[in-house]
């Protein structure tokens, strides 16, 4: 089709059908332009080749509709399910549970239907649902609902399940029955990163698929599971890391090298035994040390640009008498809450597959989903630090003997 498109003119799509033109001179120097196919975008899907197939596995709750959005429950939805048969001439709505229609209907972001039809046209991709909504909904009733955006030619199928089978599980075995799609990502509101290094997008913070997560999914079908090596222009800081490493420390230092708000107030930035324990963690699994703290934009510019910074200075004559460097920073992304952390983490991981351990030091509760095994906070009712008692259990995990 696309190659057909290229050598006539050009392709464009026009509600929901793919119309190509051809465009050719005529006597006196002007164009004719005619077209010569206009197929339907569920014929042009079905026609394309498994290798050329660029699939969303698509979400419904938290993406398309906001977690918290209940504006259906302010309507009679029995009325709604009739109205919405009687508009579109498709008796059919009146056999789907009201409460579908009404969600559908009402609660489904606008914003989030347009961002995903943006990235359908322009990653020319196809939908097939992984949403748990296809546990009690037909293919064809999920279209049905679909159609109320004009969104149900994009989907091409579902992924299979079982009482017992997890949406990681099933969105695997798709995988696994196609392996020469050409690419794919996983927009879902449940952290999938473990399952799908590179190819999800986590859509939990804002519940539905927003500008910026709409651009992140394009980035990943355009450009694969790596794709900010093609866009380090967008990048602000350089990474530190010159050279692959496969066990890695995540090292926050306030309330990890410090008892925060405890040792500020007797004048002790940096306390001599936590960074001993951390070398005795380094000493007994090989791991190096990746910054996540906040106190990594005045590493950077202490190390980069010769910027002074008395504290920054305390830190590293410590590293200095315990022989530690810093390999690497995660990026800051200009995003908050409780998932900006792991956010970093993760998308500094992605990069980087040959990582094949990892621990988390933090003295802070966030939302780490599925690296919560990896983490070892550093508080507990007697204050904050890297005491003795968690040195263990971080080498255990970097070691392997504490599996995710």
């Amino acid at each position: 089709m696309l190659s057909l498109a290229k050598s006539c003119g050009f392709a464009y799509a026009v509600c929901n059908t793919i119309v190509i033109l051809c465009v050719s001179p005529v006597k006196g120097g002007e164009m004719e332009i005619r077209m010569i196919i206009s197929i339907s975008a569920s014929e042009h899907l079905r026609q394309k080749k498994e290798e050329e197939r660029t699939v969303i596995f698509l979400d419904i709750d938290g993406v398309l509709q906001p977690c918290l959005s209940q504006k259906r429950f302010d309507h009679d939805l029995s009325e709604t399910r009739e109205m919405v048969a009687r508009e579109t001439g498709n008796s059919k709505y009146l056999q789907l549970d009201k409460y579908d229609v009404g969600a559908v209907y009402y609660d489904w972001s606008e914003k989030a239907v347009y961002n995903l039809k943006k990235l359908i046209t322009n990653c020319d991709a196809e939908i097939v649902i992984s949403s748990d909504w296809k546990r009690t909904r037909t293919l064809e009733e999920l279209k049905l609902l679909f159609r109320l955006h004009g969104l149900d030619e994009y989907i091409t199928d579902m992924t299979s399940y079982t009482d017992s089978s997890f949406k990681n599980q099933e969105i695997r075995l798709y995988l696994d029955e196609h392996p020469k799609l050409r690419s794919y990502v996983v927009i879902d509101d449940v952290d999938m990163e473990k399952d799908f290094r590179g190819h999800t997008v986590y859509t939990a913070q804002e519940s539905y698929l927003s500008d910026e997560y709409a651009k992140y999914a394009e980035r990943i079908l355009k450009y694969g599971a790596w794709w900010e090596d093609e866009y380090a222009d967008l990048i602000k800081h350089k990474q530190l890391v010159e050279h692959e490493i496969e066990k890695v420390i995540f090292l926050d230092i306030d309330g990890v090298l410090n008892d925060e708000g405890l040792l500020y107030d007797e004048g002790h930035i940096i306390n001599d035994q936590f960074v001993f324990n951390l070398r005795r963690i380094m000493d007994k699994t090989g791991a190096e040390i990746v910054l996540t703290s906040s106190w990594r934009y005045s590493v950077r510019k202490y190390l980069h640009d010769n910027v002074e910074n008395p504290s920054v200075k305390i830190l590293f004559d410590f590293f200095d008498r315990y022989k530690i460097k810093i390999v690497g920073c995660i990026l800051e992304y200009n995003i908050s809450g409780p998932y900006s952390r792991p956010f970093e983490i993760r998308s500094w991981l992605q990069k980087r597959p040959e990582v094949k351990n990892f621990v988390i030091l933090d003295d802070d509760k966030w939302k780490w989903n599925w690296m919560e095994p990896f983490v070892v906070c550093t508080e507990d009712i007697k204050g904050k630090g890297l005491h003795g008692k968690f040195v263990q259990k971080a080498i255990d995990i970097i070691n392997g003997k504490i599996s995710g």
